[in-house]
């Protein structure tokens, strides 16, 4: 009997060689035809997206926000930090407030998050004693951890060299192409598109939320002129704030709730002491929101219940765009401001942080004169 090492080789050797040879053929000029026809496609859909009014924009990828917390080290140690959710993007121009205070402030702030998160991981950064804002979308802070885009911090504390070089070389792509953009990738589009049919018994889907924004390379967002200009698409992007908000978890019991958030001021007054104790400071911004958006707001996260007690649990200043007239801007679509309000908004933000400290006695280099 053969072993099983000769059966084995036996098996093998039985097996046919196939040698397939490439057929003859014009390849370099196949090559060069596929590749202007891949050229003509791509030009053809930048072509029409440009049509519609979209343009470029950083892609507010994990890298991206990865690149700007690093400023946040030894070399920059009375840095001003902004964190928040998009209306921290959207509604503070960082051109401005260098302009009226001297000094470049950093934006960290990350859309759909609660930013507490990142205000116990600035608390236990002890190279950073400059100035923090604060930025609050009530409703948000309650959610457990930072939320939406949580990868980034990660990202941040993990990142290796090849995903580093990534993410540089994909910056000319994203400030180049409209249709770089998440929103409008073919998949993506196809996706949206209304032929699918509905498949019944499926759980609901949270609907994914539209373009709105131009990024910069230093994560300041505008607001996308379209969600202004078309009725249309401003009423797309309102109903998804609607759909998400309505369709979000359940609030737990009230005991449960009273007792998370005597937690969760606790957290913040350990937090801004450790930042004081370095010589730093804390301040809160409430951003301006409107309609349907603000009454929800209103509804789940009252403002003598939710803001105020932030602000006594830290004893901190906090400006909240209800006591002043000139920060009472126009949302567009309920939640960010337009581009044409941003620099008064941010003035009118500066102005009335150095005279609320000033009362406290408190003069922060960080805000100039």
């Amino acid at each position: 009997m053969p072993s099983s090492i000769s059966s084995s080789e036996s098996r093998f050797d039985a097996e046919p060689v196939i040698l397939r040879q490439v057929p003859p053929g014009r390849w370099p000029r196949t090559a060069l035809f596929a590749t202007l026809v891949l050229l003509a496609a791509l030009a053809g859909w930048e072509g029409y997206w440009r049509s519609q009014g979209v343009v470029p924009g950083y892609g507010n990828s994990d890298g991206q926000w990865a690149e700007v917390r690093r400023k946040v080290d030894a070399s920059r140690p009375d840095a001003t930090v902004f964190i928040g959710s998009s209306r921290t993007q959207f509604d503070l121009g960082l051109a401005v407030w260098q302009e009226e205070t001297g000094v470049e402030p950093i934006q960290l702030a990350l859309e759909g998050s609660n930013p507490l998160p990142l205000l116990t991981d600035l608390a236990e950064d002890e190279d950073f004693r400059g100035l923090l804002l604060v930025g609050i979308t009530p409703p948000l802070i309650f959610q457990p951890g930072i939320g939406l885009r949580e990868g980034a911090v990660e990202h941040y504390r993990t990142e290796t060299p090849s995903e580093r070089l990534g993410t540089l070389l994909s910056y000319p792509l994203e400030r180049t192409f409209a249709f770089y953009s998440y929103d409008y990738k073919l998949f993506a589009v196809l996706a949206r598109q209304p032929w699918w049919p509905e498949r019944a018994g499926l759980p609901y889907q949270t609907p994914v939320v539209r373009k709105i924004e131009i990024m910069h390379r230093s994560r300041e967002s505008d607001l996308w002129t379209r969600v202004e200009s078309d009725p249309e698409y401003n009423a797309i992007v309102t109903s998804t704030w609607q759909a998400i908000l309505e369709h979000l978890p359940p609030p737990p019991p009230p005991e449960v709730a009273a007792k998370a958030f005597e937690a969760l001021l606790a957290q913040v007054t350990r937090d801004v002491a450790a930042i004081r104790a370095r010589g730093g400071e804390v301040v809160f911004l409430r951003p301006p929101s409107s309609g349907w958006f603000r009454e929800f707001e209103a509804r789940v996260a009252p403002r003598g219940q939710v803001w105020e007690s932030l602000l006594t649990a830290a004893d901190a200043v906090g400006i909240h765009f209800e006591d002043y007239p000139e920060l009472q801007v126009p949302t567009p679509e309920w939640s960010h401001i337009s581009v044409s309000s941003k620099d008064g908004f941010t003035r009118g933000v500066v102005r009335a942080l150095r005279a609320r400290l000033a009362e406290r006695g408190v003069h922060r280099p960080e805000l100039g004169s």
